[in-house]
């Protein structure tokens, strides 16, 4: 009887993990090329942005509207902080993960020569970042996705505003804008009063969107623009100051009402921002995170976050974490920021800070225009 043939000894762990990491080139060759875009497809967009460059072909799906769309049902979300220097001319995005690091992407904005920027960062969403136009009366607002380099214009804004407070939700298939707050009564005088609401969807008519009737903001209202606006469930949030309060806009009522924070003193610099609400089908929501300070409590100094249950004006806040007294710190950021018209530093500069999600595909942009956006320059690295 013939002994049976002896199987190969597995391989070590350590055999293991170099073989899976060093794929023999032979076998991505013989890869069809619709299974190798389907991978590429689930890369996230700053690793696929490192890898365009390994070949002309990788470099061409940027501008394939089949791997665009894939890209955006299957590439995971990568949660970033963006540091927007307008007057610097470039936007450096800040990885907060475990491998924390920064990178820098020039700021798709038209050129404005001799002088500061005409327009100022305020808001974002998508992928899409939101420029303000600087100079009193009918706003401009331009959307912009740093990654792809496209721009496109809403339409003027209907009433006259100074340093108005923008929030911006951005889809697929829609995009809401809202512009509220420092209306120009006359020259010299500016009250908040009312917003405008942008709406474009692809299944309205027409799908280019439009301003919708202005509503009225509640009374003793006051607006900061750098606070900027959360969205959730169909509702837009901004805080009010002097005292503090929650503001919130339904857009389908198009009608304001007023939530009560959780603290009506001992906040200290409190701001909205929007959990949830990704890809995995997780619904929205709303929370609160500012600075506690108050002598006699068990935690003099802390941080908090506090979400919203329910919306309109009878939501209730619900304490979910205070944060840890020992702080991960960033790397420090490796670009130096000097503004092009004489400032230097961030400081001179001026910034705004936004959570941002670096996308390729943005495709409700194309609402705001017969055609889809042209790309500005081409696509390079700052």
């Amino acid at each position: 009887m013939m002994n049976p043939r002896r199987l190969p000894p597995l391989p070590s762990s350590a055999s293991s993990a170099s073989a899976a990491d060093d794929m023999d080139p032979r076998v991505w060759r013989r890869l069809p090329q619709p299974l190798v875009d389907r991978i590429l497809a689930c890369l996230p967009t700053p690793s696929f942005l490192r890898l365009r460059a390994a070949c002309r072909r990788f470099y061409h799906l940027l501008f394939s509207s089949p791997f665009l769309h894939s890209h955006l049902l299957l590439s995971p979300h990568l949660p970033f902080f963006a540091f927007v220097v307008p007057a610097a001319g470039h936007l450096l995005l800040l990885d907060p993960t475990a491998t924390a690091s920064w990178s820098r992407l020039p700021l798709p904005l038209p050129p404005v020569a001799g002088g500061p920027a005409a327009f100022s960062p305020a808001a974002a969403s998508a992928g899409l970042l939101a420029f303000l136009s600087d100079a009193s009366g009918h706003k401009t607002l331009l959307l912009a996705n740093p990654i792809t380099r496209l721009l496109a214009a809403l339409p003027i804004s209907p009433t006259p505003r100074l340093s108005p407070t923008v929030g911006l939700a951005a889809g697929p298939t829609s995009i809401i804008a809202v512009v509220a707050g420092d209306d120009l009564v006359s020259p010299f005088a500016v009250k908040n009063i009312s917003a405008d609401t942008f709406v474009a969807d692809a299944a309205s008519v027409p799908p280019s969107g439009f301003w919708a009737p202005s509503s009225l903001l509640p009374r003793l209202s006051s607006l900061d623009p750098r606070a900027g606006m959360a969205f959730a469930s169909g509702r837009f949030y901004c805080m009010s100051s002097s005292p503090f309060a929650v503001l919130v806009f339904d857009v389908a009522e198009n009608v304001w009402s007023k939530v009560q924070p959780p603290m009506r003193r001992f906040l200290r610099s409190p701001a909205l921002v929007e959990l949830g609400g990704g890809r995995e089908g997780t619904a929205a929501r709303v929370a609160l995170v500012s600075a506690v300070e108050k002598s006699r409590l068990s935690v003099p100094r802390s941080v908090r976050l506090w979400t919203l249950r329910g919306g309109g004006g009878g939501g209730a806040w619900t304490e979910v974490a205070r944060m840890p007294p020992e702080w991960r710190w960033a790397p420090p950021c490796p670009y130096v920021v000097v503004a092009h018209h004489g400032g230097a530093g961030a400081g001179a500069a001026g910034f705004r800070v936004f959570a941002y999600e670096p996308r390729l595909a943005t495709p409700a942009i194309g609402l705001l225009d017969a055609t889809a956006p042209v790309a500005l320059h081409g696509m390079h690295d700052g």
